[in-house]
């Protein structure tokens, strides 16, 4: 693939899902290259460039990991050590269990907290406040039993790193580790030294070809969770530094430090995210080979895949709610070309529907049982009829329309935004049969009992 091909592309597909800008790089291991096309804004926008900021969303989760790897490898962290350990706020929290979270369960979302945590204040800047706000929360599913993610326990990651390093995350994270790999921080919340032109977020509605630009909200106490921005080709800086490519890789995060970093969780079934997580990855791929994360925010895609055994990497930044559609139609495109990227292929329907009982593992003909309301801290999800289907909703705005599939599963298409489906699926209790969790992108939410069933 040459560059000339690679440009083509990628316009053709923005094009395509509307996407006002967006960056490719790609590593193949033996070439890098890089290009960008549209513009920063769909309106009075300026085209994006090679070093154009994207907001990064989730996978500023990956930055953040690694910085606790580099700090753990130095003794400043002990990733089974109890977090109270480090902060005075986990030392008498609301749940006991609370006490003994540590760092390895927040990094492979196994702790078991809830996943969106908010302050009441929405420009609170504080992450000691933020972190004795979840001390007081009870905790959503024993700590170490199941892959719950969360935002939330990224942001006590942040302010872990805080404490032990004395000085800010975003500090630390532009000291440690954006720096030595040559990459000029910019953040939501601040931009970094000298700034960077950042592109900002649209949504596309289904059915429509207008992309209409959206404000970008992220409270700044998640900023370890998803708070970073830069471009594709930073984003293959980073992927170097895992594959043991970068100048200094095995100064900054060693042989046997991204080795662990890389190992599957027990515990971390992530369905409807990724085939595995690791201590801050997601793994793709019946064999598991290629790792990488995925990040959206207020009209903004990022997505990331990296190979540590041929070097190979590929990432995406869009401006667009439809990035996340033009992710896997680029992503067979690159195939076509012999870059076999792996990516999670989501719920699929894998045989017809089943008349069996729930507590069977299959898709109930009367989904009735199904219908009631699932939560995640503050936030609700109600599934209930609607029309000839299943409609799912949340107080924030959120509705999507549920296809069952075998196995329980569902794939979650929204009606607002014209963005690729959530996977999903309802899990039965063992002993019971009935369902008592439903699983949605990734984040679970627990039965409400004596909620009614009323139409939708």
């Amino acid at each position: 693939m040459n560059m000339r091909h690679a440009a083509d592309l990628l316009s053709t597909l923005a094009r395509e899902h509307a996407v006002p800008g967006a960056q490719l790089a790609v590593d193949t291991g033996t070439e890098v290259l890089s290009v960008a096309t549209g513009v920063t804004r769909s309106t009075a926008g300026v085209p994006v460039e090679d070093g154009t900021a994207f907001a990064y969303g989730s996978v500023t989760k990956a930055f953040t990991a690694t910085l606790v790897l580099q700090l753990a490898s130095d003794g400043d962290i002990g990733l089974d050590d109890p977090l109270a350990d480090s902060l005075a706020e986990f030392r008498r929290p609301k749940d006991r269990a609370a006490a003994a979270l540590t760092a390895r369960q927040l990094l492979c979302h196994t702790a078991g907290l809830v996943s969106d945590h908010q302050l009441p204040d929405p420009g609170e800047r504080s992450l000691f406040r933020y972190a004795a706000s979840v001390a007081a929360l009870p905790l959503l599913l024993a700590p170490g039993t199941s892959f719950s993610y969360a935002n939330t326990g990224y942001n006590l990651l942040g302010r872990l790193v805080e404490e032990v390093t004395g000085t800010s995350w975003q500090t630390a994270l532009g000291d440690f580790l954006l720096g030595p790999l040559g990459i000029r921080p910019h953040f939501l919340h601040g931009s970094g030294p000298g700034g960077r032109v950042q592109a900002e977020g649209h949504a596309v509605r289904p059915g429509e070809r207008e992309a209409r630009p959206v404000g970008l909200y992220l409270p700044p106490t998640w900023a370890p969770a998803g708070g970073l921005c830069g471009s594709a080709r930073d984003l293959l800086g980073f992927a170097r530094l895992h594959t043991g490519a970068a100048a200094g890789a095995d100064t900054l995060l060693g042989p046997r430090d991204r080795a662990a970093m890389h190992t599957i969780q027990p515990a971390a079934d992530a369905f409807g995210m990724a085939d595995g997580w690791t201590l801050g990855l997601a793994r793709y791929g019946a064999d598991g080979q290629w790792l990488g994360h995925d990040g959206t925010v207020d009209g903004a895609t990022c997505h990331l895949r990296f190979h540590p055994a041929s070097g190979a990497a590929v990432a995406l930044t869009t401006n667009a709610t439809t990035g996340t559609r033009l992710w896997p139609e680029l992503l067979a495109e690159l195939r076509t070309l012999g870059l076999d990227v792996a990516d999670y292929p989501g719920a699929r329907p894998e045989s017809p529907q089943s008349t069996e009982s729930p507590a069977a593992g299959r898709t109930p003909a009367d989904p009735a049982p199904l219908y009631g309301d699932y939560a995640n801290g503050d936030t609700v999800f109600s599934v209930r009829p609607h029309g000839d289907g299943i409609r799912l909703s949340d107080p924030s705005g959120l509705l999507a329309d549920l296809e069952l599939y075998d196995g329980l599963r569902f794939s979650a298409r929204r009606t607002d935004t014209a963005a690729a489906p959530y996977p999903g699926r309802f899990v039965p209790d063992p002993a019971t049969g009935a369902v008592d969790l439903m699983q949605l992108a990734g984040r679970s939410a627990t039965r409400l009992r004596g909620v009614g069933h009323s139409a939708a």
